[in-house]
């Protein structure tokens, strides 16, 4: 299937982006960092979605096993646990399928642009933080 190809790259960008936003709203939450609220109530937003997205990747991963539904949570269960999204940052100790699925986004134009900007607006905010 074609969707098992791109579907876990998709992923690991996906909980690389909830790492990035869980940092956001925690320093929106303890004052470190002051936006609007409509920004604030944004953040929170994409991160109830990205919640959808990983309990889709657990079910995808399912559905594309060929185990049952004991076998299969026996056999992932440290999958599964990583649905929780504050357990998510240890899914990227598979730093290598991260490395790669970021290679080959930044391989298209439009979402290299994207991520370079992030990584401005990152840094930005990392030295306003800093003083």
């Amino acid at each position: 299937m074609d969707a098992e190809r791109w579907w876990p790259p998709f992923v690991e960008v996906a909980a690389l982006l909830w790492i990035v936003l869980f940092v956001v709203d925690v320093a929106i939450s303890f004052d470190l960092l002051v936006v609007s609220e409509s920004l604030a109530a944004t953040v929170r937003g994409v991160l109830q979605w990205l919640l959808v997205v990983f309990l889709l990747d657990l079910a995808l991963l399912y559905r594309w096993s060929d185990s049952g539904p004991r076998e299969f949570v026996r056999s992932n269960w440290f999958l599964v646990l990583t649905v929780v999204p504050w357990f998510r940052p240890f899914r990227l100790l598979r730093i290598g399928r991260s490395v790669r699925a970021l290679r080959l986004l930044t391989g298209s134009r439009r979402i290299g642009s994207f991520l370079n900007k992030v990584r401005r607006k990152c840094h930005s905010l990392w030295r306003r933080l800093r003083g």
